[in-house]
């Protein structure tokens, strides 16, 4: 069986993390392939205990900053 791709493999680009008012993490991972045969986005939403919570909020500060 192949390894798990990891999150953090997913490029920067291909996603889209966002915060809402009530903290919770928004996470949305674009399909890709041709328009006429695209699948819908995936999206994730991750709420303060869940397990991966804190992995996007990192994510989404990293983002955030200046490079």
């Amino acid at each position: 069986m192949p390894p798990q791709q990891e999150a953090s493999e997913i490029p920067d680009d291909q996603i889209s993390i966002e915060q809402r008012g009530d903290g919770k993490i928004v996470v949305r991972v674009r399909s890709q392939g041709p328009e006429e045969s695209r699948l819908p986005d995936a999206v994730f939403s991750f709420r303060n205990g869940d397990p991966q919570y804190a992995y996007w909020l990192a994510r989404l500060s990293a983002m955030s900053q200046p490079k």
